[in-house]
């Protein structure tokens, strides 16, 4: 006998609703999609293929302490208990804390915690209690410009909009490869590839913008414009000059809903077509084509990604993005783009700019904080200068995901505490003093919080625990409020001391709709759907400046330097060496970040490792065939890999998924045995290698240099 409970996927942000079979032993023995769900969304094979990582026998199962020093390169761990582990964390934080301030102590809060509702409910209070401003994690590698561009450009870090993919005529997706990752910043049903086939098919267009023939781009999708990494900001600049010379301005719109767009246009008038596209890599004329298909269209949407947000003009990429939806009419209407309703409907406006003071100078960050983090490219000088004595992981791994790896290890062998909550004990934990073990998405009660106005169907959804939890894990909400109790500081058990789950959580936040867990449980497959809002609504609720404009040229980008460092980078560009190499990351569909790295299915055949892709043309003048192992180098690190010739690839480009490089994953034996290369290592790190204002990594678009390895061991001393 088996019975069947519906819940839903948190791998990314769809959250795509998912019914489990479970067995008369209280075993999920099966996880398939739900037909008929009222989101009509469809769950893909990470989603459907979650019982690989909820059975996994290398996760960890019990509280684990650090016995020998951490500048051994392996971790000795013994079995813990929770109160002893607890009352010692506490006890250091406390006086950490006591000894050096609050912001001794430091947050680092990973990508899978985002889909982890009642551990994010706890998170800021926590941060807040324990007086820290040190946050740190995943969005500075990948969204913090988009966050930071809507707090100037509309007023609120919550701000930002999503496409209405479902009605649109013309789609320019930059950055972007929605059938292999999905839709960033938007919570949209699983018809990634379809929802753009149906733009076609109607009669509209797709262009997607990208260095690499992404695998979105078909014939029955659209193509892609081959352009040069790193560039977008001036190839986007060129689109709106040619928008304005073509009277594609909605001139009556923008003077009654914006401002400062003389000083926008002035900005791209020094970034004209012909003056753009020898850096870009798109003729003149492809650029004033994409301009008038836009102007033409009954409706249109600029859509850029992470491919974007990772290329070190972030937040002005975002800004012009924005700049070329609002000018045209597209802001706010039928077929553009929106700000939909969600189970929080609310757009905090920016008060003004939240300044911490650090030993690399000031650092400031929109208030309210809100999605903004401090850069994850600092976090091994400001450990290095003293500044932090204690970390607490939370989901992340940052040795493999941020950029500079051995400059991050040699900074945490010197933290006084070091604590990574996880399912696994994955690199960064094999460094860590303790490891504290929390509960997957099966085995908690949870609402899809993390996607609340950002759904292209707006809605809420919740599940109980499908199973309850096995061995000792624990859910990370009540880690951080047991950690907060024994530092002597609130927390949410202070007044809900007895409580078996995270449901008080959800109740609160299920009353702002008039809703509660219990109701939420007599819905439909747990649902609750929301009427949609006129699109045009935005404009009050998203308008957040005390005027209710929109900037078209926040002074902001202007002060932190932003307009005159994108002319230097212009400069630069310009004057490159024909045979440069760029560096992009490569989304695969088997890897997510570092989640699925232990996962055997998706470790076979070419999926292996993470190779060097590089075209043949650029291969082959430098020597190197299909399957050579090459040195990569940068000036911040250099790297061994296997060459995969592929030609989707423009000439000068080359890529590398990022996530492995897992050789000392001690306790996770796939990643062990097969580690792959961690890329993350060429990466930029350390003062002045971000973005300013957004504190956004530069990960994508970096120069290296590529030889055959075999060239440098003939060099090497013996």
């Amino acid at each position: 006998m088996t019975q069947t409970k519906s819940t839903f996927c948190r791998i990314c942000e769809p959250n795509c609703p998912v019914t489990a079979e479970i067995d008369d032993h209280g075993t999920v023995i099966e996880l398939r999609p739900t037909p008929g769900h009222p989101t009509g969304g469809t769950a893909c094979h990470k989603g459907l293929g979650y019982l690989d990582v909820h059975n996994d026998p290398d996760r960890a199962n019990w509280p684990q302490r650090r016995t020998n020093d951490k500048s051994q390169p392996e971790g000795n761990f013994v079995r813990a208990d929770w109160d002893s582990s607890l009352q010692d964390i506490g006890s250091r934080l406390r006086d950490i804390r006591e000894q050096h301030g609050p912001n001794a102590i430091a947050v680092f809060h990973g990508n899978p915690s985002t889909f982890d509702s009642a551990g994010l409910i706890c998170y800021d209070p926590f941060l807040d209690a324990v007086g820290t401003k040190m946050r740190f994690g995943g969005s500075t590698q990948d969204m913090a410009n988009k966050t930071t561009g809507a707090a100037h450009v509309y007023g609120s870090t919550s701000s930002f909009m999503i496409p209405d993919l479902a009605n649109t005529h013309y789609l320019l997706c930059i950055g972007a490869n929605p059938r292999v990752s999905r839709w960033s910043m938007m919570s949209a049903p699983q018809d990634n590839l379809d929802v753009v086939k149906r733009i076609v098919e109607r009669g509209g267009q797709v262009r997607f913008v990208n260095p690499r023939r992404v695998e979105s781009s078909t014939t029955e999708t659209g193509p892609t414009l081959l352009i040069k990494p790193g560039t977008d900001a001036y190839f986007l600049a060129a689109v709106l000059h040619e928008i304005h010379l073509q009277g594609g301005i909605d001139e009556n719109l923008v003077r009654a809903r914006g401002k400062h767009l003389d000083e926008l246009m002035t900005f791209v008038k020094a970034y004209s077509p012909e003056s753009v596209e020898d850096v870009t890599g798109i003729s003149a004329a492809m650029t004033k084509q994409v301009a008038a298909e836009i102007c033409a269209a009954p409706s249109a949407i600029v859509y850029m990604s992470t491919g974007v947000n990772q290329s070190r003009q972030g937040v002005l990429c975002y800004w012009l993005t924005e700049m070329i939806n609002f000018v045209t009419g597209n802001l706010g209407r039928e077929g553009g783009t929106f700000k939909p309703t969600g189970l929080i409907d609310a757009c905090p406006p920016l008060t003004g700019m939240q300044v911490i003071e650090t030993s690399v100078g000031p650092l400031e960050l929109p208030d309210p904080v809100g999605y903004s983090q401090l850069p994850a490219t600092l976090l091994a000088d400001l450990i290095e200068n003293g500044d932090i004595r204690a970390l607490i992981l939370w989901s992340g791994n940052p040795l493999i995901t941020a950029g500079g790896e051995e400059r991050l290890r040699a900074a945490f062998e010197k933290l006084d505490l070091f604590v990574s909550i996880d399912i696994y004990r994955s690199v960064t934990g094999e460094m860590c003093d303790y490891i504290l073990p929390v509960t997957d998405w099966l085995e908690r009660p949870d609402i899809n919080l993390a996607g609340t106005g950002m759904q292209s169907k707006p809605h809420v959804v919740y599940t109980d625990a499908v199973v309850a939890p096995t061995h000792d894990r624990r859910d990370a909400w009540w880690i951080l409020a047991r950690i907060a109790q024994e530092m002597g500081i609130s927390s949410p058990l202070d007044a809900n001391p007895d409580a078996a789950d995270a449901t008080f959580l959800f109740d609160a936040v299920l009353s702002m709709r008039g809703l509660s867990v219990d109701a939420m449980r007599q819905s439909p497959s747990n649902t609750v759907m929301f009427p949609e809002k006129d699109k045009a609504s935005l404009f009050e609720q998203c308008l957040q400046h005390p005027d209710h404009l929109i900037d078209c040229y926040p002074p902001a980008f202007a002060e932190a330097g932003l307009i005159e460092r994108c002319a230097d980078i212009f400069e630069t560009l310009s004057n490159e060496p024909q045979d440069t190499l760029k560096m992009i990351s490569l989304r695969t569909p088997y890897m997510n970040n570092s989640w699925l790295v232990n996962i055997p299915r998706y470790r076979r055949g070419r999926n292996r490792d993470n190779p060097l892709h590089m075209c043949e043309q650029d291969a082959a003048s430098r020597g190197i065939f299909d399957g050579d192992t090459v040195r990569v180098s940068t000036q911040y690190g250099q790297i061994d890999a296997r060459v995969l010739v592929d030609d989707d690839l423009r000439p000068g480009v080359v890529a590398m998924s990022h996530g492995y490089g897992t050789a000392r994953a001690t306790t996770q034996r796939t990643a062990l045995k097969k580690p792959g290369v961690n890329c993350n290592v060429l990466m930029p790190s350390g003062v002045g290698t971000y973005e300013p204002l957004s504190f956004m990594s530069w990960l994508s678009g970096v120069p290296v240099d590529v030889q055959p390895a075999a060239a440098h061991a003939e060099n090497e001393p013996d």
